[in-house]
């Protein structure tokens, strides 16, 4: 491509060495900018490039294929910042566009993943459970009335272990509170040893009265 540069143009016109046109003026005997071939035909070889360069033909009639060309070059949707990745600045883009190490993280549940909601699970009813991404479950859950020991069963069991289980008494009177004792725990569940009772105002020990408990497991 190339600024005019006949005789007649009009030297440095936009800046040192950027030609111009010039109506010329008699009166002064400046010559109007004579146009020649060369001129014309980078002009011609110029846009129709670009047409054909979109993959179209030339067609006479038609006087909006440039436009067209430039849509289909510009805003083609056949590969998406394709050329950002040929080019090798995928990183210099993410950095232009202020995106953190959590924009270029997978979904999931392993090392540098980000978990979405479904990788929490649980079961909200009265005995149930809770899963987390990296792997921890917490259980919960009510017995039914024990008079000596019963066997105990978590609503799920912890595949890999159980870390620590606590309880609560759930005693029939106000005054009296039955005392517990969590046996051999395991992946499966416990025994929940019924050991004795404690009266309000007594420091005595007193027999085994029935009752319930409730349970907080905490395992992987």
């Amino acid at each position: 491509m190339h600024r005019i540069d006949t005789k007649t143009a009009q030297k440095d016109k936009f800046g040192a060495g950027k030609n111009g046109f010039t109506r010329g003026n008699p009166q002064t005997g400046t010559p109007a900018t004579d146009l020649d071939d060369d001129y014309f035909d980078m002009l011609q070889e110029e846009l129709c490039s670009v047409v054909e360069a979109s993959g179209a033909s030339l067609e006479k009639a038609r006087h909006d294929q440039l436009l067209t060309a430039l849509r289909a070059l510009l805003l083609s949707r056949k590969n998406p910042f394709g050329d950002i990745k040929s080019d090798g600045t995928v990183q210099t883009a993410l950095e232009n566009l202020q995106l953190k190490s959590a924009a270029q993280r997978d979904v999931g549940t392993g090392a540098n993943q980000i978990p979405d909601m479904n990788s929490f699970h649980i079961s909200t009813s009265q005995t149930g459970w809770c899963k987390f991404p990296n792997g921890l479950i917490l259980q919960w859950g009510l017995t039914p009335t024990i008079f000596a020991s019963g066997s105990v069963s978590y609503p799920i069991p912890f595949p890999g272990g159980c870390l620590f289980v606590g309880k609560n008494t759930y005693s029939p009177v106000a005054e009296k509170t039955a005392v517990f004792e969590i046996v051999n725990p395991s992946m499966t569940g416990f025994t929940a040893a019924n050991i004795g009772s404690l009266t309000q105002g007594s420091s005595t020990f007193n027999a085994p009265i029935p009752s319930g408990m409730a349970f907080f497991a905490i395992g992987y």
